[in-house]
């Protein structure tokens, strides 16, 4: 298999599971698009979210100061994504709790982006994980192929987002960290003139 979806910790997995089951059994979610679902909804595809940094980033910092943060997967029905659902690590020991149903931009752009890459010739050649990375000072989220020892680490921007590489294409991780890192000096510059 060429892109590897990982099998996320028991507590992340149960964290997700035990809601998403008990909203599902009454149909209670809050979210339009699963409270209008009639058809069997699963969860899919599940990958881990790492977060980076503005300061790690303006440091010229990689995806290894990335920290995770939480399992997220989709929730579909049938062959159409519907909303994804987060657990996130909490305190000290990293529970894991769940954290949300999400739907909108960022789910529809993360479900075309995991099946193009999937066809993509660079991941097809195998080895690569299916990460999430986060960078909330910009607003950013990309898919991470995490490579095995050898390959390098692919970055798949989704939309919408502000940077110019464009959204939904693998490519080296290095272009696009390239790219936050120097969109990071802004905010960092008017937190230091602000004193925030």
């Amino acid at each position: 298999m060429a892109l590897i979806t990982p099998t996320p910790p028991k507590q992340a997995l149960d964290a997700v599971h035990s809601t998403f089951l008990e909203l599902n059994r009454n149909r209670a979610f809050r979210s339009p698009a699963l409270r209008g679902a009639t058809g069997t909804l699963q969860l899919t595809e599940p990958h881990q979210v790492f977060t980076l940094g503005l300061t790690d980033l303006a440091a010229g910092k990689g995806l290894d100061a990335a920290r995770p943060t939480g399992w997220r997967y989709l929730v579909q029905e049938g062959d159409k994504v519907l909303a994804s659902a987060e657990s996130v690590a909490m305190g000290a020991a990293n529970e894991h709790v769940f954290s949300a149903f999400n739907e909108g931009g960022f789910v529809a752009s993360s479900a075309s982006a995991i099946r193009a890459v999937r066809e993509a010739p660079e991941v097809e050649q195998g080895g690569f994980e299916l990460r999430l990375l986060n960078v909330p000072g910009l607003y950013v989220l990309a898919l991470w192929l995490h490579g095995a020892p050898g390959k390098g680490d692919l970055l798949v921007p989704l939309a919408p987002s502000p940077v110019e590489t464009p959204a939904g294409r693998p490519v080296p991780a290095a272009i696009l960290l390239k790219e936050l890192a120097d969109k990071a000096q802004a905010p960092i510059a008017a937190a230091d003139r602000t004193g925030g």
